[in-house]
């Protein structure tokens, strides 16, 4: 793969992490980025962002897990609104041809069963993620409930050229494929 950036977003338990290491797995030369909840949004993804690209320009494949757009849904549940408007960091993002891999499947249930499961095992920054994992399937098929949001500008997702759909529960058997079909799109929005 070319020297691209791709942006795995998704509520939490929804296979981002796992398919980033089938990312640094056949691509061992990539650049593993794994961005959580800080105190200040705006300066951890503008920073993040920076180094994406610093990293893209050394020719590697970069994965961030996680970026703008958890902020812009998770940000609506737990607190009034985004700490700051993503624009400037997605127009950056958009003109270094990064793709989004919007983590999100069908079966909400089962995201929400997974996520109570691995309550169990390991931190999950939230105990309840219902809404955050709603919000991610209405922004992929309809719009952001936020009318004013930066992220309802930008949907349904469906329809944009940069964004592609993964849903572990129909793909996670062959996340080669999934790489395959990331891939593609990262080609054809670079020509």
């Amino acid at each position: 793969m070319l020297a691209r950036i791709i942006i795995l977003e998704g509520p939490d338990g929804v296979g981002k992490t796992t398919l980033a290491k089938k990312f640094k797995e056949l691509y061992p030369n990539s650049y593993y980025i794994h961005l959580r909840v800080h105190n200040n949004m705006e300066l951890w993804h503008t920073a993040a962002a920076r180094l994406a690209v610093k990293m893209k320009e050394k020719g590697k494949l970069v994965i961030l897990d996680r970026h703008w757009p958890s902020e812009q849904c998770y940000s609506y549940i737990y607190r009034e609104c985004p700490s700051y408007d993503a624009y400037s960091i997605w127009r950056y993002l958009n003109r270094e041809g990064a793709i989004y891999v919007w983590c999100i499947p069908d079966d909400t249930k089962k995201v929400k069963d997974n996520h109570n499961r691995n309550k169990k095992i390991r931190h999950e920054e939230y105990d309840d993620i219902d809404k955050v994992i709603d919000m991610y399937l209405n922004c992929w098929e309809d719009k952001h409930p936020k009318q004013n949001s930066f992220l309802s500008l930008l949907c349904p997702l469906k329809d944009r050229k940069d964004f592609v759909r993964y849903d572990m529960f129909k793909e996670g058997h062959d996340l080669e494929r999934v790489v395959q079909k990331i891939e593609e799109t990262a080609f054809v929005n670079s020509i």
